[in-house]
């Protein structure tokens, strides 16, 4: 597969948010979390942010719904996430394969000389749903990496 590379600027995004240290299969423990906490007032796709350099078996992981919804809850935060400059691709296809993507943007940035920053973020444009997981092959992510 072949990406399009685009240089953007991310606006500021008001988030309900679980960070933790894991697995990246654990994602899926806390993310209900989330959505019960803003009842329903989700104004955006999910997103996870990534605060390791580089892959890692236990990773610093931030689950992130986009919200207006202001809430009082010991496990979810409501926080704003600054406005970045970074590299950004779209994937098409499973999880699993999100390497190729994540490859496309860093050697991009290696050619252009940017310096990446973390963290990163993965917003699941179409994913699995809440009762059926849907065919892996037409899920859509965007990656992007914050640069300088």
């Amino acid at each position: 597969m072949s990406y399009e590379i685009k240089i953007k600027e991310i606006e500021p995004v008001k988030v309900a948010s679980i960070r933790f240290k894991g697995k990246y299969s654990d994602v899926g423990k806390h993310i209900g979390k989330i959505y019960k906490s803003i009842k329903g007032k989700a104004v955006g796709e999910p997103f996870n942010c990534y605060y390791d350099s580089e892959y890692a078996e236990e990773a610093d992981i931030e689950l992130c719904v986009p919200t207006s919804e202001r809430i009082e809850n010991d496990e979810v935060t409501i926080k704003e996430l600054p406005k970045i400059k970074a590299i950004t691709t779209i994937h098409k296809g499973d999880y699993g394969s999100l390497n190729k993507a994540y490859k496309s943007i860093l050697d991009y940035a290696k050619d252009k000389n940017y310096k990446c920053l973390t963290p990163s973020r993965e917003i699941y444009i179409k994913g699995p749903g809440k009762i059926f997981k849907g065919n892996p092959n037409n899920y859509i992510t965007e990656i992007i990496i914050p640069i300088e």
